[in-house]
């Protein structure tokens, strides 16, 4: 018995999950395919659209004034800074329609190219072999989770609009905008997609459906522009390894010169390339291991304490090594670049333009 029909959340889209604490914007990051970059709904432009807005935050909507004045907020009738709403709104549907025309001149682009193979795949003839068809399934498959995460991009990129002009008097855009996104080319492309899926599944023998499905998968994991930010465990262990064996092995270059330190060195220079060649771990944990394996295999020479007579402890080695990463200098700077985003996420400088402005109008 054949199985049961592909529908629009068939299989072939279920992928890998990904941390359920990821951004949809790191979502959409990792499984856009490459050719189609472009084209996608520019999900982190809108949102940095959004922060103009003096209600943009990101629990439940707020005015600027009902916040910071001291008048009752019945009294209030409008925000104090009605500019950046209008200016915002008509900024985020110019791009949005600019976003869905992009969207609808790949899909229709695509879906007519694949419907005359489809013809060609599910005639009375089979011109094409089961190779072919389940390449052109596989195409087929990134067309489907192209429009897919379109789709997805738009309804949530709305939410937050809707979200962020709670309070203006505005209606919400959501059920309106999904209402017309159903009659745009894209959508329409979609339930062709969906009914050229199941045409090419009941094209091939039943017991050929799963894998069918399975190398549709395997298409997307590969197709996938980004990678997730995960440890490898076999290249980390290589490359920790490849290091230990360089720090350890009988070299007799070092063995003659007596600088086991210049050699575990080494070692730490060859654990840090295989880290950065395979990412097995991202770059910025790969630069922070390298003090940590530095001191660790003791590639860094004690010196001599001048109070004591003795020479450095690993302690004394480690601190030593950390304060020329971590200086005054360095702290400051990145200090100031976290109170900058401070400031920019809870939105102080709106609040206190919101708060000059109403004392100025009084």
């Amino acid at each position: 018995r054949a199985p049961p029909p592909a529908s629009h959340d068939c299989a072939l889209l279920r992928r890998r999950p990904l941390r359920p604490l990821m951004k949809f914007g790191r979502v959409l990051q990792l499984r856009a395919i490459p050719e189609w970059r472009e084209s996608y709904i520019g999900y982190k432009r809108f949102k940095r659209l959004l922060k103009r807005l003096p209600t943009a935050q990101s629990s439940g909507s707020f005015s600027p004034t009902a916040s910071l004045s001291l008048r009752e907020p019945s009294e209030l009738e409008a925000p104090l800074l009605s500019g950046p709403y209008a200016e915002v709104e008509a900024l985020f549907f110019a791009a949005l329609d600019d976003d869905l025309r992009r969207v609808n001149e790949v899909s229709v682009a695509e879906t007519e190219s694949i419907e005359t193979s489809v013809v060609l795949a599910t005639g009375g003839e089979a011109l094409l072999s089961q190779e072919e068809v389940a390449a052109l399934y596989c195409r087929l498959a990134k067309l489907r989770s192209f429009m897919s995460l379109n789709a997805t991009a738009v309804k949530k990129i709305l939410k937050k609009f809707d979200k962020n002009m709670a309070g203006t008097g505005r209606e919400p855009q959501l059920p309106s905008v999904m209402k017309r996104l159903e009659a745009e080319p894209f959508s329409v492309c979609r339930r062709r997609a969906d009914g050229m899926a199941v045409e090419l599944e009941r094209a091939m023998p039943p017991d050929k459906v799963p894998r069918l499905r399975q190398l549709a998968q395997d298409a997307l994991k590969r197709a996938g522009g980004g990678r997730e930010s995960r440890p490898n465990a076999l290249p980390l262990a290589l490359s920790l390894a490849a290091g230990l064996v360089v720090a350890l092995a009988p070299l007799e270059a070092f063995e003659q010169a007596d600088r086991p330190e210049a050699q575990r060195c080494l070692g730490v220079l060859v654990a840090t390339v295989g880290l950065w060649l395979s990412e097995a771990v991202p770059f910025f944990a790969t630069a922070l291991l390298v003090p940590v394996l530095a001191v660790a295999s003791g590639a860094v020479p004690p010196k001599l304490v001048h109070k004591t007579g003795e020479l450095e402890q690993a302690p004394d080695i480690a601190k030593r090594v950390l304060n020329s990463m971590f200086n005054a200098v360095i702290l400051l700077v990145l200090s100031s670049l976290v109170a900058a985003r401070v400031v920019a996420r809870c939105q102080l400088e709106l609040r206190l333009a919101a708060a000059l402005q109403e004392r100025l109008r009084q």
